[in-house]
């Protein structure tokens, strides 16, 4: 006769394990309990597997203790946002009976970038979110005593941002609109001036604004690997899924450049 006992305690290493498989094979958590499953059954091993309602529900006390590591030298950070979408119930009921989607749900994830390319700060917000409020906590992340220049679209051009990154001693490397005219931040200004004076190539030419590629690259890697969607329904575990997405994308970079 069956009798009622405690649950099965499983740590917070095997949570994170099949958090990060389900991740790299893009499955949903009840395939991913039964790929773990099958894997056990094919080597032999007599193991229990966490439930996926167990996962769901751990997912975000678990990939909350991942921490991306700030910069360990001083150097320039570049920062920049992206779309990510979020497989909501209107496409489940689409694939599932037909029809058009009428709502579409996105998440905004804002990285910055260090020098070498690794991910050391980030931010998901909604999308309705402005970029410039996200351009200090982006710093804060990666250790604002060792970023000497931020390296950003148009998007985060203010006089706020710029007013903000002075008081920080930071170089703002942030191009202006085409139809800006004043600014009350002086270094905003004077680069207002310059690209009237002699153009927009000469500005970007003169502050080497090409670097600002290697925050795309790494958009780019992520939606390749990670993926563009978001599969988590809470919002609590979307911002943990991302924050795991980002930490096995700077792992993967760090392996990749100790075998070269």
């Amino acid at each position: 006769m069956c009798k009622r006992g405690r649950l099965t305690f499983y740590s917070d290493y095997v949570i994170e394990m099949m958090l990060t498989l389900r991740m790299l094979l893009k499955l949903p958590l009840r395939q991913t309990e039964g790929f773990v499953r099958s894997i056990f059954e094919l080597i032999g091993v007599k193991l229990k597997v966490p439930e996926f309602s167990r996962l769901s529900k751990r997912a975000q006390c678990v990939l909350k203790r991942i921490k991306l590591p700030p910069l360990d030298v001083e150097g320039y950070l570049v920062i920049d946002s992206t779309g990510i979408k979020v497989y909501g119930e209107s496409e489940w009921l689409v694939f599932k009976h037909g029809g058009e989607v009428k709502r579409r749900i996105w998440r905004k994830l804002h990285i910055g970038v260090s020098e070498e390319g690794l991910i050391v700060s980030r931010i998901m917000t909604s999308h309705v979110t402005d970029d410039r409020k996200c351009l200090e906590p982006l710093i804060r992340s990666a250790g604002e005593e060792k970023v000497t220049e931020i390296l950003a679209d148009t998007g985060y051009d203010s006089n706020n941002s710029y007013s903000l990154l002075e008081n920080k001693d930071i170089k703002a490397i942030i191009p202006p609109p085409k139809n800006a005219k004043k600014a009350t931040v002086k270094h905003r200004s004077d680069t207002i001036n310059y690209i009237k004076e002699k153009g927009d190539h000469a500005w970007r030419h003169k502050n080497k604004y090409g670097r600002r590629e290697i925050v795309e690259n790494t958009i780019c890697r992520y939606k390749s690997i990670i993926g563009a969607k978001l599969r988590s329904r809470k919002w609590d575990n979307q911002d943990a899924e991302t924050l795991l997405g980002c930490y096995m994308l700077k792992k993967l970079l760090i392996l990749v450049c100790l075998n070269q």
